[in-house]
C-alpha cells in the first residue's frame, strides 16, 4: 500500500500505487479518462467557434457564456458543439457577429432530438447490414389438364 493522494477531479483520496500518473498529478482511472474527454471536447468547441465565427480564439463573452451553459442549464461541451451545428449547419442559419453564442439554450433541446434519432436511424442502418439475407425459391405449381369430355365424331352425325 502506497502513501495515500487526491485526485485532482474528484478530489478523493486514493492509494498512489493504483493511480494514473499525469504531469506529477494522480487520477482515478474513470476521473482520468473523464478529465481527457473534457478536454478533448472542450478543444473541439472552441475550435468550431473559432471556424464559425472566423476568429483566432473565442472572445471573453463566449467562454463567459460555454461557463454559464454548463454551470446553471448543466449542458455538456459537446451537447455546446452539437447545438451550434444543428443550428448553423442543419438550420442553415446565417452566423450574426457580435450575439455569441448566446442561441445554444434556445435550441440545445431541439439539436438534442434531431441528432438522437440520427443515432438511432444509424444504429438501424447498421442492423440492416448486418441481418443476412435469405433467399426463398418458389416452385409454382404444374397443372395437368386432361380432357374429361369424350370427343364427338363430327362425321357420325
Amino acid at each position: 500500500m502506497g502513501r495515500q493522494v487526491k485526485c485532482p477531479y474528484c478530489e478523493l483520496k486514493l492509494d498512489k500505487d493504483d493511480s494514473v500518473e499525469y504531469k506529477k498529478r494522480y487520477y482515478h482511472e474513470e476521473c482520468f479518462e473523464t478529465w481527457r474527454m473534457e478536454a478533448e471536447h472542450r478543444k473541439e468547441l472552441i475550435e468550431y467557434i473559432c471556424s464559425l465565427y472566423k476568429l483566432d480564439a473565442p472572445t471573453g463573452m463566449m467562454l463567459k457564456q460555454i461557463k454559464e451553459f454548463q454551470e446553471d442549464y448543466k449542458y455538456k461541451l459537446k451537447g455546446i458543439e452539437l447545438a451550434l451545428r444543428y443550428f448553423h449547419e442543419t438550420l442553415e442559419k446565417p452566423v450574426q457577429s457580435g450575439t455569441g453564442i448566446g442561441i445554444v439554450p434556445f435550441v440545445y433541446e431541439d439539436a438534442k432530438k434531431h441528432f438522437m434519432m440520427k443515432l438511432k436511424v444509424e444504429e438501424s442502418v447498421e442492423d440492416l447490414k448486418t441481418v443476412e439475407s435469405k433467399s426463398v425459391t418458389v416452385q409454382s405449381p404444374q397443372f395437368n389438364y386432361e380432357r374429361k369430355l369424350q370427343q364427338i365424331d363430327i362425321g357420325s352425325l
